[in-house]
């Protein structure tokens, strides 16, 4: 590992922590050269997993695409970058237990709504928007109806103008 300050390549690890899921590992390094010291994150980037598409194509599971579509629509909530990184982290632990040579996307899309739905509502329907492929309004205020239900929630009805 190159330490960040001056590129010399010889590093020492003086600590190592599991993160509490034990999906990645923190180690504090520091450099032979400088004595400088830093943390590094180490984490499984790549799972050996293969993705059935709509259309039937098959590819490479990519996490970064999860990510670039939970970003966006958690954009303008209130949603830190940790907290999408642990939805990111629930998703992968929901994948390495489907047994299946190729995982289709809904799957992965209804794993993302699964561990999206507890953290904010809105985020949960723009995702969910984009995933399902809503053909009507009727359709999305289904969608709509089953989170109050879950939630609990009602609504009064504003009173009309006449």
């Amino acid at each position: 590992m190159k330490c960040p300050y001056c590129e010399h390549d010889d590093t020492k690890v003086s600590d190592s922590r599991d993160s509490k899921d034990g999906t990645s590992i923190k180690r504090r390094r520091q450099c032979q050269n400088c004595e400088k010291r830093f943390s590094t994150y180490e984490k499984v980037l790549k799972l050996d997993l293969e993705v059935k598409k709509s259309n039937g194509k098959v590819e490479e599971f990519n996490i970064q695409k999860i990510k670039r579509s939970l970003l966006k629509s958690c954009e303008k909530r209130p949603i830190t970058l940790e907290q999408i990184e642990n939805v990111l982290d629930s998703v992968l632990i929901d994948l390495k237990k489907v047994k299946e040579e190729h995982i289709p996307t809904q799957a992965i899309g209804k794993f993302v709504l699964k561990n999206i739905k507890d953290l904010d509502e809105i985020a949960f329907l723009k995702y969910a928007i984009v995933h399902n492929n809503y053909a009507s309004m009727n359709e999305f205020m289904k969608e709509i109806d089953k989170i109050k239900d879950f939630k609990g929630i009602t609504y009064r009805n504003k009173p009309q103008k006449k």
